[in-house]
């Protein structure tokens, strides 16, 4: 609350949350991310990854967050994931060729069929090309 909401709250006869009744939340790199009203700890109490810390008198002093997810090890694909082409380089593709997808670890059937799919789509561009 800024100074402006304070003045129009003190000038309308509105309760005003005194500044320690809020609650500190803060991130998994110890930064303080959020001021939270005491209704709100309800939300923070219920959520897997948030720990409520309380002083002796059982007064609770700030709300310690950690990670839920970290998705910065994930591998980030471009494109469309859902082409059945790739040119990246693997064990059996030199870089820069393009290759057809593996569909399943085992299934050779699958593997013919999109690659007489791919075949094909591939000779009716160049004819329509020529």
């Amino acid at each position: 609350m800024n100074r402006c909401q304070r003045r129009a709250a003190k000038r309308s006869g509105l309760a005003v949350m005194p500044k320690d009744s809020r609650i500190p939340v803060f991130g998994p790199d110890n930064r303080a991310i959020a001021l939270i009203a005491p209704t709100e700890l309800r939300w923070y109490e219920a959520a897997g990854n948030a720990k409520v810390v309380k002083d002796r008198d059982g007064k609770v002093v700030r709300v310690n967050l950690k990670h839920l997810s970290d998705d910065s090890t994930l591998v980030v694909h471009r494109g469309n994931p859902r082409r059945y082409s790739h040119d990246h380089e693997t064990e059996a593709n030199p870089p820069r060729v393009w290759t057809i997808r593996r569909l399943a670890p085992n299934d050779t059937d699958a593997d013919r069929f999109v690659q007489r799919v791919f075949r094909a789509s591939v000779l009716d561009n160049l004819k329509e090309a020529a």
